[in-house]
């Protein structure tokens, strides 16, 4: 128990301010919470991207699947219009 009580004498040593400006620290303590707010918000945006660009290559990936098959059994006009869909060259 007297480690304890130590250690945590040893924390409020450490802690122990000599200059009281409560307004700045406040101040410092607000602009931390925005730029880890503004880091979180930047990450989420990253993985919300990073889903839609996985959604999107597999929809692609279904599209060519499916071209392919209309191409096997000779529906052309089907598979061509896949394939209008697909080249992102080509104003639809």
């Amino acid at each position: 128990m007297e480690k304890e009580m130590k250690k945590g004498v040893k924390k409020a040593l450490g802690t122990e301010r000599t200059v009281f400006n409560d307004e700045e620290q406040r101040r410092q303590e607000l602009l931390l919470a925005r730029e880890k707010q503004k880091e979180e918000q930047v990450e989420s945006l990253k993985r919300a991207m990073q889903s839609g660009m996985a959604q999107a290559m597999k929809e692609q990936a279904q599209l060519r699947e499916e071209m392919a098959y209309q191409y096997k059994i000779g529906n052309f006009e089907a598979a061509q219009a896949i394939q209008r869909r697909l080249d992102p060259d080509v104003p639809m």
